[in-house]
């Protein structure tokens, strides 16, 4: 089989890692390690979602998770959705959203009913962004209900406002991606969407409701898709109401499956793109022009498999992995299928490097979920990391080469190509459940990204990176200005010995998720970046030149590095 020069030369480095094992990096001993400490932080959130049977769709989906500093106190906080049932809960049994301060020293409290974001209902999805300019994050959460808008007092409390705003949207929505799509300076959204669901419904053809021979919940392929919608800020002038605005920018009215949405420049324009995991219907890319989108899939090469089959989309992670100086994307799938990767080949059109970077055959037998591309390691570029678990208890009665409860990956880059180290990385990747949503951040301040994973029917894990921080790194934290305080969109490239790392700022994440908006690099051996670039969300740049590591800075924009050190820092805002 010919191959071009480029993916011979993945799978000359996928071979000799794999023959290597974990010589040439230093060893295990140099290699972080991930401990699941949820038990003694005291995050012990019990994620419902109906029946442990799992007799209908709905009840396999939820476990949305987000870090927001949402007290301004210089730490990240933690917010978990809750899932329901179908035939509910006494009045006061009701499972309940969690949202868990941060304390310090890895202790976190539970503060959800005092802050008034206990939600009952069926959440899926939870992002944070600071809609309405006033420089404190607010909380959307997608539900299979009515959605809710948890709006941020600045005094410890929240209140919905979803109902007043215009965005209470009653279905099953997944998640939400906000950025300011049309450069007018305040935050829009897109929402992802998935069935129009009936619990009565079953598909017209009973395969719908059976999987490899055996008997499972119906769906979503032989269902009705639930439209996506877009969402258009009106900003400060109109009370911060907003508008559906889908046919008008441009969003199609497909009745695809939609899981996960996620805002970045895939074609390095200027501007945010948008691209959704659907299951078992094609994937979509959107390119923004402006403000006016258009469905790119097919021309860019995103909505298939590599050999032009839907794939089963879950999570969604954009990044660099190859430091080319564009934006790759990753879609985590189902079970018996593999995991995607979409190699930017520049101005938005992708390469699917699915198995020659190993990514795919490593996926077959577990089903991902959330996902996202971090610097584990402090080495300088983007690892991988995918949560794992069935929707199907059922799998374990059967010899089919997976099990309901599955161990997380965690993919280390090297050279382009990734190797699968989880099982070497501590106790906590060794862990067996069926997760769903992920979240990453700096939890407890000390300069390595640690990890939220959130389980179905179970607590969730919160793995504690010890030793990311062998090397150095530099923290950044972007303070806009107007309408878009936390500046959502914005980019910063650090350069380091001639390479180049890229982040984005990005409010909805990996799966039904939000990462900590702070952007992390990695810088290996160096102790300074050699300089920094800001790329505000309307295209102005700033230069920042031989910039110290091992801290955390802050940067107005317009007005350079305003502050360094964690704890509580500069407001964005009025």
């Amino acid at each position: 089989m010919w191959l071009r020069p480029e993916l011979s030369r993945r799978f000359a480095l996928v071979a000799i890692w794999a023959l290597a094992g974990c010589e040439g990096d230093g060893g295990e001993a140099a290699r972080p390690s991930f401990v699941d400490v949820a038990a003694e932080a005291g995050v012990q959130l019990r994620t419902v979602s109906g029946t442990p049977q799992k007799e209908h769709i709905v009840e396999c989906n939820t476990g949305g998770t987000a870090l927001l500093d949402y007290d301004l106190d210089g730490d990240m906080d933690i917010f978990i959705v809750n899932g329901s049932r179908l035939t509910g809960y006494a009045p006061g049994r009701e499972p309940r959203a969690e949202l868990y301060r941060n304390d310090g020293a890895w202790r976190f409290t539970g503060i959800g009913r005092e802050a008034g974001v206990a939600h009952v209902g069926w959440g899926m999805g939870a992002t944070a962004a600071d809609y309405n300019a006033d420089g404190w994050p607010d909380l959307y959460l997608a539900n299979y209900g009515p959605n809710a808008l948890y709006e941020n007092e600045g005094d410890g409390t929240f209140v919905d406002v979803a109902v007043e705003r215009g965005v209470d949207f009653s279905g099953w929505s997944s998640s939400a991606a906000f950025g300011d799509y049309d450069l007018d300076g305040d935050l829009d959204f897109y929402l992802a969407n998935y069935i129009d669901f009936d619990p009565a419904f079953r598909p017209v053809d009973p395969s719908y409701c059976t999987w490899r021979g055996i008997d499972v919940f119906c769906g979503p392929r032989g269902m009705p898709g639930e439209r996506d919608q877009f969402y258009r800020n009106d900003g400060a002038s109109a009370g911060w109401t907003f508008a559906e605005a889908s046919a008008a920018v441009g969003i199609a009215d497909y009745e695809y499956y939609g899981f996960a949405a996620l805002a970045g420049d895939w074609d390095e324009d200027g501007d945010l793109d948008i691209y959704i995991a659907n299951d078992s219907t094609p994937n979509v890319l959107y390119r923004n022009d402006q403000g006016a989108f258009a469905d790119v899939s097919l021309l860019s090469a995103t909505a298939y498999s590599e050999d032009g089959r839907e794939q089963g989309g879950m999570g969604l992670a954009g990044g660099d992995y190859d430091r080319d100086g564009d934006f790759d994307l990753f879609v985590t799938n189902f079970s018996h299928d593999n995991n995607s990767l979409y190699d930017n080949n520049g101005r938005g059109f992708f390469t699917d490097a699915s198995f020659s970077s190993t990514l795919g055959r490593a996926s077959i037998s577990s089903l991902g979920w959330g996902t996202g591309f971090f610097d584990y390691d402090n080495d300088g570029d983007d690892d991988l990391f995918v949560a794992n678990g069935h929707v199907y208890p059922a799998v374990d009665r059967r010899d089919l080469g997976t099990r309901y409860a599955q161990r997380n990956h965690l993919f280390e880059n090297r050279d382009g190509a990734f190797v699968e180290v989880g099982a070497a990385s501590g106790s906590g990747l060794a862990v067996e459940k069926s997760s769903r949503g992920s979240a990453f951040g700096d939890l407890d301040n000390d300069g390595d990204l640690d990890i939220v994973v959130v389980n179905i029917d179970d607590t969730p894990t919160l793995l504690r990176n010890d030793g990311g921080n062998r090397h150095n790194y530099l923290m950044v934290r972007l303070l806009g200005d107007g309408g878009n305080t936390e500046a959502i969109g914005a980019r910063v490239s650090v350069s380091v010995g001639g390479a180049v790392q890229m982040r984005e700022v990005r409010a909805g994440t990996s799966y039904l998720s939000q990462d900590d908006l702070r952007l992390h690099f990695g810088l290996g051996a160096a102790t300074e970046a050699d300089h920094l670039v800001v790329r505000w969300p309307d295209g102005v740049e700033e230069r920042l030149d031989g910039v110290a590591g091992n801290r955390l800075i802050s940067i107005r924009r317009g007005a350079g590095l305003v502050a360094e050190g964690f704890g509580p820092g500069p407001r964005s805002g009025p």
